[in-house]
């Protein structure tokens, strides 16, 4: 029983993306105080920038995946994260079905982030990205 709670206050205080096992991930669907568009995940981007430099949103620094594969119909992408050293830093942008607005998140601590999607159909869902 002690363990049990233990374990229940070590996962309210780490977060969510602790209990999933994953450093950083996109959500499935586009966060609640979105309103009503909570489309689900159709697209993502991972950046890098020298520190100090502004993204330019239109033509934003996208890299390309380190690593692609096809296994089971499924497409794998991964990008090698954080190994550019301390004047680098990283983002990922999660896209959603029905809205122009782009979830962006820091990435600072994690060491790799890999895609999955549809091989027959990249554009629709389940999409899932994860980092750790």
């Amino acid at each position: 029983m002690r363990t049990v709670c233990a374990f229940a206050i070590l996962l309210s205080l780490t977060g969510p993306a602790w209990a999933a096992g994953h450093a950083l991930e996109c959500p499935a669907t586009a966060p609640a105080d979105w309103g009503a568009t909570r489309g689900v995940l159709n697209g993502v981007q991972v950046l890098s920038a020298k520190r100090g430099e502004v993204i330019d949103e239109k033509a934003p620094p996208d890299l390309v995946p380190d690593e692609q594969r096809t296994q089971a119909g499924i497409l794998h992408s991964a990008w090698k994260m954080n190994a550019d050293g301390p004047d680098w830093l990283f983002q990922v942008w999660c896209h959603y079905a029905g809205s122009k607005r782009i979830l962006k998140l820091e990435a600072p601590a994690v060491k790799r982030c890999e895609y999955t999607t549809s091989a027959a159909h990249p554009d629709r869902p389940p999409q899932q990205l994860v980092c750790d």
